[in-house]
């Protein structure tokens, strides 16, 4: 049988995404966090910056990293106790809670930004310009074809 030349790689293509499963950078602590901590604090960090309010809440934190509520309220708890975030009740609204960065929290989230951008600029210089800008343009495809699949599975 006789496959179409357009899928001749298929199996090339699932071993070159599933590589990226097998990396250990998912896993490690930094700074003795979790890396979904880490992430959490550049959220709330960049949240901040980019929309140019003070903190953070768990409802803007949850729909930027796309987890639950609780899962990012369970985050939060861990970075309190850490010392890297605080809590306070919104004035206005009692049930809303703003997270923001201890000054702690700010360096380390600071470090993780300067370590994040430091390897991305590495692979831009091992790839070339040209080549990182079609990568991305890529990505972001390959990322809405796969949001567009989930949307599928979830209607039936």
């Amino acid at each position: 049988m006789m496959i179409d030349d357009k899928y001749e790689n298929i199996d090339s293509l699932i071993e070159a995404f599933q590589q990226f499963s097998k990396m250990n950078w998912r896993t490690t602590t930094l700074w003795g966090l979790k890396p979904s901590e880490i992430r959490l604090l550049v959220s709330i960090k960049l949240g901040v910056e980019r929309e140019g309010k003070k903190a953070q809440t768990v409802s803007d934190l949850s729909k930027l990293l796309k987890v639950t509520s609780p899962t990012i309220t369970q985050m939060v708890n861990s970075l309190i106790t850490q010392g890297y975030v605080v809590r306070t009740t919104d004035t206005q609204d009692r049930r809303i809670s703003d997270i923001t960065l201890t000054d702690k929290g700010e360096h380390l989230a600071e470090m993780a930004v300067t370590r994040g951008r430091d390897t991305f600029k590495g692979m831009i210089d091992h790839l070339g310009k040209e080549q990182s800008d079609t990568l991305m343009q890529l990505l972001n495809e390959v990322y809405s074809y796969f949001e567009e699949v989930s949307r599928q599975h979830n209607d039936f």
